[in-house]
């Protein structure tokens, strides 16, 4: 197994123009990992402007991943904001 670093990027709640935002983590694979081994992970969306108080608990579903050629083991993955609700 290997350890590889994964950078999950999507697009915050900001208007009149999102900004991209990133959450790293390191995870042990195998190999290369597929889209469908990449966990969804939770963050807080009331800070990127995507949830509201109570409810601020979205998750980063993978949508898409890519060999990032600037770092050893690095992975990008592409993420959707998904709200508690699952929507």
């Amino acid at each position: 197994m290997a350890k590889y670093k994964l950078e999950y990027i999507w697009l915050d709640g900001y208007e009149p123009v999102p900004n991209l935002r990133g959450k790293t983590q390191i995870k042990d694979f195998d190999s290369f990992p597929k889209l469908e081994q990449l966990p969804m992970w939770g963050f807080d969306g009331s800070s990127t402007r995507q949830a509201e108080g109570k409810t601020s608990d979205c998750m980063l579903k993978p949508v898409a991943v890519f060999p990032d050629s600037t770092k050893k083991n690095g992975v990008l993955v592409m993420a959707e904001v998904m709200m508690p609700d699952g929507k």
